[in-house]
């Protein structure tokens, strides 16, 4: 192919994915760029779609950011969502308790670092937009139409939950037909046995040898059944002292970095307040110089009239 030749129009999807990847800041060049070079290569269509692609609200930048460089923390964050969906539907109370905990803390800490690393890219975000895009994960983890819009890092708007309801995502994703929404159901199935008494003439005692050693069998596999019981019931509690200490030990260590976050404002608060005392007390200081200034001038102008003053009581001592 001569370098005269036309270049082959860049897919819809391709484009998407780079432009969803990129800065708030660097979003509208670079989609009328890709516009215009998808006209050049002469699909006017595609040029349209691609200009008409809406640049993403703060938060949803900052969901796709976790999508394009924090991979494999979203998808800790989707994981745990499933889970939750899963123990919602089965109603377990106690697996729901135990993993909204872990969510609460898992949320937080993608959150966190999502602005840190929004800060490192010299784009930093407020809490309230920072909050706005831990609710979109939240949504994330209750719908999992809603984790599929999320993890394709295409976000155009953030989400919202509503208990377990259904998501919203009418606008809120760039390119709706790249993502294929699963529609599986649970399937199960049974199995069936039947158990059919074998005819024929067989000897009474021949039976009830077979029915004593059942008999056997049964009592065995209940004192099997009992001491495995009494295993798993203490296994449970095992775990279930070992969950606490570990929640525990997560909601200490949420409460240390609060701790820390408020300190480091506070840090910062000091900061300017020894700025401004600083401020002022170069003002002082420059004031206290004059005053010393004119002070010294004050006595040297009292000197002289003092000398001035005996000098004339001299002159008047003498023509007495």
């Amino acid at each position: 192919m001569s370098s005269a030749d036309p270049q082959p129009p860049p897919s819809l999807g391709a484009t998407v994915v780079g432009l969803y990847a990129l800065l708030p800041s660097e979003f509208t060049a670079a989609r009328n760029a890709a516009a215009a070079d998808a006209g050049r290569a002469g699909d006017k269509d595609l040029a349209k779609r691609i200009k008409a692609l809406p640049k993403p609200s703060t938060a949803a930048w900052l969901v796709n950011l976790l999508a394009h460089r924090r991979r494999e923390d979203l998808d800790q964050v989707l994981e745990l969502g499933a889970a939750l969906r899963e123990a919602q539907e089965d109603l377990d109370q106690k697996q729901l308790r135990r993993l909204s905990t872990e969510r609460q803390r898992l949320l937080r800490a993608i959150v966190r670092q999502a602005r840190d690393l929004a800060s490192e890219l010299d784009h930093p975000v407020s809490e309230s937009l920072a909050a706005e895009a831990e609710q979109t994960l939240w949504a994330a983890m209750t719908d999992p139409s809603a984790a599929e819009a999320v993890a394709s890092g295409q976000l155009v708007r953030s989400l919202a939950a509503s208990g377990w309801e259904e998501v919203d995502l009418d606008g809120a994703v760039a390119d709706p037909d790249s993502i294929a929404h699963g529609a599986g159901g649970r399937a199960g199935a049974g199995r069936v046995g039947a158990a059919k008494d074998k005819g024929g003439s067989q000897d009474s005692s021949a039976v009830r040898l077979r029915q004593a050693e059942a008999r056997r069998a049964v009592r065995k596999a209940q004192a099997d059944l009992e001491e495995a019981a009494a295993a798993e019931r203490t296994a449970q509690e095992a775990l279930d002292a070992a969950q606490r200490e570990v929640d525990e030990s997560a909601g200490r260590r949420d409460e240390l970095t609060d701790e820390i976050d408020e300190l480091r404002e506070r840090i910062r608060q000091l900061e300017r307040e020894v700025a401004t005392v600083d401020r002022r007390s170069g003002k002082l200081e420059r004031e206290r110089d004059h005053a010393r200034r004119a002070a010294r001038a004050a006595r040297r102008a009292a000197e002289k009239a003092r000398q001035k003053l005996a000098d004339a009581q001299d002159a008047a001592d003498a023509g007495n």
